[in-house]
């Protein structure tokens, strides 16, 4: 099977990470930003990484991003540049053109342009705070629907040495344990692209001994997990 390929424009934190990522994947990527600072960042770590104006048709066209699998317009400063860039792309055609939104104005306008695929990193990331301010002890959560959610912790002091069947979480709690994991390596700075390397034990047996360096990956409602959250308060 081919590798995907996507076309990375604006080199900032996110860009740049995004581009990382991919290529570490196996993804090929084209890194593009008008700064030469941020483009040699990643010379030696993507397929392709050139310093180019992306509103220049002729300079984006010679690329052949129309190709790709996937442009993703990360341009964070200032939305001028970001939308003659998306204007550009769709008069080449490609096939799938997703947008990183960095203000309400800039989002509308994308919407009007027909864009459908919207990134807002700053909300998200603004959202995680807000629950991870609100829920002490939480280490990150992912919303399925508005009822149940999943949930990261580190594991009660109270839980370390007993096993799963005697904690008996699912009929104590209304939560079931989805699997455990322990940080290996720490994640590096956001220039490095360096990813934090965890080691998983996969589905947790009855017998299972809670470790004190044990990650929680929990399943259920959220008043049922702040049951938990309370045990070290």
């Amino acid at each position: 099977m081919a590798n995907n390929k996507f076309c990375i424009i604006g080199l900032g934190y996110f860009g740049l990470n995004l581009a990382l990522n991919l290529a570490d994947d196996g993804a090929e990527v084209l890194a593009i930003d008008i700064s030469e600072e941020r483009v040699d960042l990643l010379q030696d770590r993507v397929s392709l990484a050139v310093t180019m104006d992306s509103t220049d048709l002729k300079a984006i066209k010679s690329l052949g991003v129309k190709d790709m699998d996937a442009v993703i317009v990360a341009i964070g400063e200032g939305f001028e540049a970001s939308i003659n860039t998306t204007a550009i792309l769709q008069e080449l055609g490609c096939k799938r053109i997703i947008v990183r939104a960095i203000s309400p104005v800039h989002e509308r306008l994308l919407r009007l342009m027909n864009i459908q695929e919207l990134l807002v990193p700053e909300a998200e990331a603004a959202e995680h705070l807000a629950s991870r301010l609100l829920l002490p002890g939480l280490l990150e959560s992912y919303e399925i629907n508005r009822d149940y959610s999943i949930f990261e912790i580190k594991v009660p002091k109270r839980f370390v040495a007993q096993t799963l069947l005697s904690i008996n979480l699912r009929t104590t709690y209304n939560i079931n344990l989805v699997t455990v994991k322990r940080i290996v390596k720490s994640r590096g700075l956001l220039t490095k692209g360096e990813k934090e390397v965890v080691d998983v034990i996969g589905v947790p047996s009855p017998t299972y001994i809670f470790h004190p360096e044990d990650i929680l990956v929990l399943f259920g409602k959220e008043a049922d997990f702040m049951k938990i959250l309370e045990l070290d308060q």
